[in-house]
């Protein structure tokens, strides 16, 4: 019989490394953009909810299971290395919420997009926590894969909430390179990740 050769694919951690340099090419455009307009350097509060945002968009994407990304990596790999980034993702969220808490009630959009965000982020976090992890049990049984995975999908509409979060102050929402950037990849997948939803029907 002839030997079963086992395909080797590529580490899983590489997810990893392409949203620490997407991150860090976001907090580097943001930095630039306070210095020039002498503000100072270093702005962690807002990195902490900007690097769970690069997550999501990178965590999106591949939710959407590219053929290239296929071909070199293990889809069930990749949804461990989803569920650890989606926790420390939420934790980073809720400490940016904490640190910026009613700092942002002057700007209506920021305020509520970010709150909007904040939710629906959460509901699909906790939804998947009750469905995927087995030790909870039959908690999530009585609904089905397809409306779990619908309602999961509540992070493309935290995703949206939170762009028009960063729009509603507008210091960030007219620093360029950033905006332009951080715009075109977040309406880009958005776009792309509609159109992949209905090309499964």
């Amino acid at each position: 019989m002839a030997d079963v050769v086992k395909k080797r694919f590529k580490s899983k951690y590489h997810i990893l490394i392409w949203i620490a340099v997407l991150s860090l090419a976001f907090m580097g455009m943001i930095e630039y953009g306070y210095l020039g307009a002498g503000k100072g350097f270093w702005f962690w509060k807002i990195h902490l909810g900007l690097v769970p945002y690069v997550s999501w968009l990178v965590l999106t994407y591949l939710a959407t299971k590219p053929k290239w990304f296929i071909k070199r990596y293990n889809p069930e790999e990749m949804f461990e290395i989803h569920r650890i980034v989606g926790i420390v993702g939420v934790a980073m969220v809720c400490i940016h919420w904490y640190v910026y808490f009613l700092k942002a009630i002057k700007s209506p959009l920021g305020f509520w997009a970010g709150y909007v965000s904040v939710g629906a982020m959460l509901i699909a976090f906790i939804f998947a926590i009750l469905y995927l992890t087995p030790w909870i049990g039959n908690m999530a049984k009585s609904i089905s894969r397809k409306k779990a995975i619908w309602i999961h999908r509540l992070n493309l509409i935290a995703i949206i909430a939170a762009n028009l979060h960063v729009h509603g102050f507008g210091r960030l929402s007219k620093m360029m390179p950033f905006i332009v950037v951080f715009d075109v990849l977040t309406y880009a997948l958005v776009i792309y990740y509609i159109y992949w939803m209905f090309k499964q029907k």
